[in-house]
């Protein structure tokens, strides 16, 4: 098909027989078919947002467990088991005296071990006269 300066001769007989075919009142031929109605475009505003302070929605929450024990009324130890911020690893936290290897934090890769050494550190509670006075589940927000 060769160009011309008239609109209506740069079209082939075979696309103006077309069901598809429309001449727009300008002259300008536009497809009509059933698979080409829709046309996306992405408006300026649109491409370029005002920079959003979403820092807020990125705080996570874990949840921690933590038991309190009492003996003679004023004395308490309390425990605490919780995620790590990083969801990696279980952490357990006991006053060193009371823990078998002596540290303050502990630190598990799974749960199950995570527990054992709790019940462990509670059984050793329980056996010198410490009782459960509360236990918490609550939701902390990690920055």
């Amino acid at each position: 098909m060769i160009a011309s300066a008239h609109p209506d001769e740069n079209i082939g007989a075979f696309e103006t027989e077309s069901p598809y075919y429309c001449e727009h009142a300008s002259g300008i031929t536009i497809a009509m078919g059933p698979c080409m109605n829709t046309v996306t475009a992405i408006s300026p505003s649109d491409a370029y947002h005002a920079p959003v302070d979403r820092s807020r929605r990125h705080f996570r929450h874990i949840r921690v467990l933590r038991w309190t024990f009492r003996r003679d009324g004023d004395d308490a130890v309390v425990c605490e088991l919780a995620l790590t911020g990083e969801d990696r690893e279980y952490e357990l936290r006991a006053p060193a005296e009371w823990n078998p290897t002596g540290l303050q934090v502990e630190r598990f890769d799974d749960a199950l071990t995570a527990f054992q050494r709790h019940a462990m550190i509670e059984r050793q509670l329980l056996d010198l006269g410490w009782a459960l006075d509360e236990f918490e589940s609550e939701r902390v927000t990690v920055h």
